[in-house]
């Protein structure tokens, strides 16, 4: 059994580290979710985005996902070998593509939304609905003033 490491008291009283430790139980429990379907969370997390805001650049999916151009472009090629997504043509210049969300993309989504759901369950469990909602608008609102800040 995985001993876990005993957390100095001190450091529950910084946000910053609390916030990335339950960040890090998140992801963890989202990977196992993700990679049972042979996806990473940032792969994941990048077509979650197209589902939600439709076809776009590579720039502007490097831009919104926070991962470098290279990055994107190889996740993109993973993820379009697999026919999660493809790359169309952008009319107003061909040199420019628009990343697109397959219908094989949106399946494996609607496949693994409820498992992705249970293991962010998993890690909020211990609080009640109403505390995960105000959990919830909290992050949000401390998210959208440090965008705006």
């Amino acid at each position: 059994m995985l001993e876990v490491p005993t957390i100095p008291a001190e450091f529950l009283n910084h946000l910053g580290f609390v916030v990335n430790r339950v960040a890090e139980r998140l992801n963890a429990q989202v990977a196992q979710v993700t990679l049972h379907h042979g996806l990473t969370v940032p792969q994941y997390g990048l077509l979650l985005l197209l589902q939600a805001e439709g076809p776009q650049a590579q720039i502007e999916l490097s831009m919104r996902v926070g991962l470098d151009r290279t990055s994107v472009m190889r996740t993109v090629d993973l993820l379009e070998k697999r026919a999660f997504v493809r790359r169309d043509p952008d009319p107003s210049d061909r040199r420019k593509h628009s990343v697109v969300l397959t219908e094989t993309g949106a399946a494996l989504l609607d496949q693994t939304l409820p498992q992705v759901r249970q293991a962010e369950r998993d890690v909020t469990g211990l609080l009640s609905a109403q505390e995960q909602t105000q959990l919830m608008e909290l992050l949000r609102r401390l998210l959208v003033t440090n965008r705006a800040g």
